[in-house]
């Protein structure tokens, strides 16, 4: 569900060039934009996601398919035969990627269950992939800092207007 470092990465830095840079007056202001930049495409290829949250997201994702999958046997299953080991996604980009695979998995067998609408036990299946979406959500929304609208909408004014 969520975007890949990389592509975040490369996101701020295509803003702070295409959409902030240029309608920077200051040089000085400039220069440290640019300076932003460089920092970011130095440090894009050294830093990675943090491996714990999501291997937790992995194996809470693996966990819920395999309760549906007994829930009801008839559902289908994932194209993929035989999920990768753990141990062997070495990297948050490989874990990334099983993630993202399996939210694939999620969003199939939510939308064969949707489907069956005379089906008790695929209408709780699809109950319980939709509260686990919404729990995955919640808690994704818990590590995201709240937004500096404030700061934001002041624009150009500096942090001695915040004292006065």
């Amino acid at each position: 569900m969520t975007n890949s470092l990389e592509r975040l990465l490369a996101g701020m830095m295509a803003t702070l060039r295409q959409d902030v840079i240029p309608h920077v007056s200051d040089s000085y202001a400039r220069g440290q934009a640019i300076g932003v930049i460089d920092i970011l495409n130095n440090i894009a290829s050294r830093i990675e996601w943090a491996r714990a949250p999501l291997l937790a997201g992995v194996e809470g994702r693996r966990a819920i398919i395999e309760e549906v999958l007994r829930m009801v046997p008839a559902a289908p299953k994932a194209a993929q035969p035989a999920r990768p080991d753990l141990a062997s996604l070495t990297t948050s980009a490989a874990l990334a990627a099983e993630r993202d695979r399996l939210d694939g998995e999620i969003a199939d067998l939510l939308i064969w269950a949707t489907r069956r609408k005379d089906d008790a036990d695929a209408a709780a299946a699809a109950a319980k992939l939709r509260q686990f979406i919404h729990d995955d959500v919640a808690a994704e929304m818990k590590l995201t800092k709240k937004p500096l609208f404030a700061e934001i909408s002041r624009g150009g004014q500096h942090d001695k207007d915040r004292t006065s």
